[in-house]
C-alpha cells in the first residue's frame, strides 16, 4: 500500500496496515513526519507550532500512545470558555456566569438551526449583542475562519470535547515518535496518482515512481483543491467538490521565551486579549508547563498578520496593553508560525463552507477499491483534531483491508 502524507492520519493508517501484516510506504513531502503536528525547540524548550492538544483526551488513541512511549501527559484542562481571564484579571463569578449563559444561548441557536436542517452561515442565525464579539473571536480560534464562513450544520455535528490535555515534551514529538519503524520516504512530493487499473495504483513523486495495490491520500484539502496532485483519471466531481468546500482555516501562534524571574509557575493561566473585539489573541502562560508565553490568532486577523509578518508585533502590543511596559523586559526571543503560506498545508484545519457540511462524508468515502482519502477533514464529529485524523486514517486502512 502507498500512503501519501506522513501526518497523523497517514501514520494511523500505516500502523493499522502494518499490524495486519501489510507492507506500506509513506511518501512525505516535508523533511520530517508529523504534518501539521510539529514541536519546535528553538526557544530551548518544547513548543508545539501546530497541534498542541489531546482533544477528547480520555478516549484519544494519541493519549495512550504518548503514555506508552513514556511521555508525560498533563491531565489538566486549559481553562477555555467562561473560565478564561480577560486581560490580566480573572473573571468574577458574575462575569463567568454571564459568559457561560452567552455560550449556552448561542449554541442553543446553533442546535435549533441544525435540527431544522439549516446548513447556512453561522452569521445568519446569531444576534449582534454584547456577547457577539467574544463569540466571534472564539470561532476564529476554534475553526480558523470568521463566523460568516462557518457552516451551522458542520459546527453542530462537532462533538464537545470534555478533556483537552497537553504533552510536556510536545504533542508533535509524540506524533513523530509514532512514525518510528514505519517506511517513511521524506522529501517525496507526490505529483500524480494513476488509479486507472482496477487492482493497482501508480504513484509518481519527486523521489521516483512506485506501484502498489492501493493508495490512501492524506494531504490537506486546500492542497488537493489547488491541484498539487493530479489524478489519472481525474477524480469524480463529488470528491473534487468536497475538497474545495472544505478549505483550511488559518490559525497562527507566537511563542515568547520568558526572561528569568519574569513570571513563576503559579502565574500559569489562559487569558484573552480583550472581550469586546473579535480581532484579539488567545494567550497562555506556561503552556504545557514550559517557560513560555504563547499567543494564538485565527481567521482574517491571523492571515493578515502572517502576510505582513506582524504576528509578533501585534502580540507584543496587545500584551503591552494588558501588562504595561514592563512586559517588554519579561519577553525574550520569539518564534512565530506561518501556516497559511506553508505549501504543504496552506492552512491549519478544515472548515466546511456554509451549505457544504456533507462534504466531509463524501470525502471519507472510498473513491474506488484502490483509492481513498483520510485526514481530519473527513471526520464530521472530530474535525480539526489529531483524534479525528487518527480515526479517519484507521478507517481508511480498514476499508482497504
Amino acid at each position: 500500500m502507498i500512503i501519501v502524507g506522513a501526518g497523523a492520519a497517514g501514520i494511523a493508517a500505516a500502523r493499522r496496515l502494518t499490524a495486519a501484516g501489510k507492507r506500506c510506504v509513506l511518501l512525505e513531502a516535508r523533511a520530517r513526519p508529523g504534518g501539521r503536528a510539529v514541536t519546535d525547540h528553538s526557544l530551548d524548550c518544547p513548543a508545539d507550532l501546530g497541534a498542541a492538544w489531546l482533544h477528547f483526551a480520555d478516549t484519544n488513541a494519541w493519549t495512550t500512545l504518548a503514555e506508552q512511549a513514556g511521555f508525560e501527559v498533563i491531565r489538566s484542562d486549559p481553562g477555555w470558555g467562561p473560565a478564561a481571564w480577560v486581560g490580566n484579571a480573572p473573571p468574577t463569578a458574575q462575569q463567568r456566569a454571564a459568559s457561560a449563559a452567552g455560550f449556552e444561548r448561542y449554541f442553543g441557536l446553533v442546535e435549533a438551526a441544525a435540527a431544522a436542517g439549516r446548513d447556512v452561515s453561522l452569521g445568519e442565525i446569531l444576534p449582534v449583542d454584547d456577547f457577539r464579539q467574544r463569540f466571534d473571536a472564539v470561532m476564529t480560534w476554534a475553526v480558523g475562519v470568521e463566523t460568516a464562513n462557518v457552516s451551522v450544520l458542520d459546527l453542530a455535528r462537532y462533538a464537545e470535547s470534555a478533556h483537552n490535555w497537553a504533552v510536556r515534551d510536545g504533542l508533535g514529538t509524540v506524533v513523530a515518535h509514532a512514525a518510528d519503524g514505519l517506511d517513511v520516504r521524506l522529501g517525496a512530493t507526490v505529483t500524480n496518482i494513476d488509479w486507472s487499473a482496477a487492482s493497482s495504483v501508480r504513484v509518481e513523486s519527486t523521489a521516483g515512481t512506485l506501484s502498489a495495490r492501493a493508495a490512501i491520500v492524506t494531504v490537506p484539502t486546500s492542497v488537493l483543491a489547488r491541484g498539487a496532485i493530479s489524478f489519472t483519471p481525474a477524480l469524480p466531481a463529488a470528491w473534487r467538490d468536497a475538497a474545495e468546500q472544505l478549505p483550511l482555516g488559518v490559525v497562527n501562534k507566537v511563542f515568547f521565551a520568558l526572561a528569568p524571574g519574569s513570571f513563576d509557575a503559579g502565574d500559569a493561566r489562559h487569558f484573552i486579549g480583550r472581550g469586546d473585539s473579535a480581532r484579539t489573541g488567545s494567550y497562555s502562560l506556561f503552556p504545557a508547563r514550559q517557560p513560555l508565553l504563547s499567543a494564538f490568532f485565527g481567521g482574517d486577523l491571523s492571515k493578515e498578520l502572517e502576510s505582513r509578518g506582524e504576528l509578533e508585533a501585534f502580540a507584543r502590543e496587545e500584551l503591552r496593553g494588558i501588562f504595561g511596559a514592563r512586559i517588554d523586559a519579561q519577553l525574550a526571543s520569539a518564534r512565530s508560525t506561518a501556516w497559511g503560506g506553508d505549501p504543504f498545508s496552506l492552512g491549519s484545519y478544515s472548515a466546511a463552507r456554509p451549505g457544504h457540511a456533507d462534504a466531509r462524508a463524501v470525502l471519507a468515502q472510498p473513491v474506488a477499491p484502490n483509492l481513498c482519502f483520510a485526514g481530519e477533514a473527513c471526520s464530521a464529529p472530530y474535525y480539526g483534531t489529531l483524534h479525528g485524523a487518527w480515526l479517519s486514517g484507521q478507517a481508511a486502512a480498514e476499508s482497504l483491508l
